[in-house]
């Protein structure tokens, strides 16, 4: 659920205040009027917008005074049921985590253990070593983190090249030797094509400023471009340059031969 969403579903269970405030209902209400009578398209639009203000007046009047602010994810006060607390339980613990022990130093979990779903989790680290574990109820927070995800292979910096158009754009992006089709989302260096400009190759050489190399209408000299790019960054992080092969390409789709059949892969 992202935050915008909790925000909403927040806001939503906010109770309605009550009508017994004739002051501010009767100020509403004259103002409605008033913009009714010089703008009578926008009287809909200004009893929206106090409708919005009546409901959300209750909230308005906490973060004036001051006072703690509400659950973003069920609307309560923060001793609701610690909505916003995000840490993970304890039966989410493996090996390799980092938590907090009850002793309150950081400890690397070498083995976790749990006899049944209701009993405790048993948590060996490298502080408390073989002969002594913590006894941690499952459903209790933890101050926590996970190990990184970490895939086998050697790091390379690899151009990547799409065959699907000519002015397809090219990249040079840090990659494994074991990964088919590498994420070209944040490239090292990447060579794009416009009517207007042609070929330029874009990169940060030691990752500060942005340079563009122009290489006009020339495949070729942006290619090589890039590839120069390539080099220096790998040169610079201490890892090899490879180029993606032809195979593992993304091809374009076959174009049809007009009164015969598509051909059609055998193992679709």
């Amino acid at each position: 659920m992202s935050e915008w969403s909790q925000r909403y579903d927040a806001t939503q269970r906010v109770p309605y205040l009550p009508a017994d405030d004739y002051d501010f209902d009767q100020a509403l209400t004259e103002l409605r009027t008033a913009v009714g009578e010089i703008a009578p398209d926008a009287a809909g639009a200004v009893s929206a917008v106090l409708r919005i203000l009546r409901h959300r007046r209750d909230l308005a009047a906490q973060v004036l005074d001051g006072r703690e602010p509400t659950c973003r994810i069920c609307g309560g006060s923060k001793k609701c049921v610690g909505c916003d607390d995000i840490r993970p339980v304890a039966e989410q613990v493996a090996q390799g985590w980092q938590v907090v022990s009850p002793l309150g130093r950081w400890e690397t979990v070498e083995r976790v253990e749990r006899a049944t779903e209701f009993s405790a989790v048993r948590v060996w680290t490298d502080r408390t070593g073989p002969g002594y574990s913590w006894s941690i109820p499952p459903w209790r927070k933890l101050d926590a983190a996970a190990p990184p995800r970490r895939c086998h292979g050697v790091a390379e910096v690899r151009v990547w090249e799409h065959d699907y158009a000519r002015d397809a754009p090219m990249y040079a992006v840090i990659t494994l030797d074991t990964i088919h089709r590498p994420d070209t989302e944040h490239p090292l260096a990447q060579a794009s094509y416009s009517r207007e400009a042609g070929w330029a190759v874009t990169h940060r050489p030691d990752g500060g400023e942005v340079v563009v190399i122009d290489c006009g209408r020339s495949k070729a000299a942006a290619r090589t471009a890039l590839r120069a790019a390539a080099r220096q960054h790998a040169k610079a992080l201490g890892v090899r340059v490879t180029t993606q092969p032809r195979s593992q390409r993304p091809q374009p789709p076959p174009v049809p031969t007009p009164g015969r059949p598509a051909a059609t892969d055998c193992n679709a």
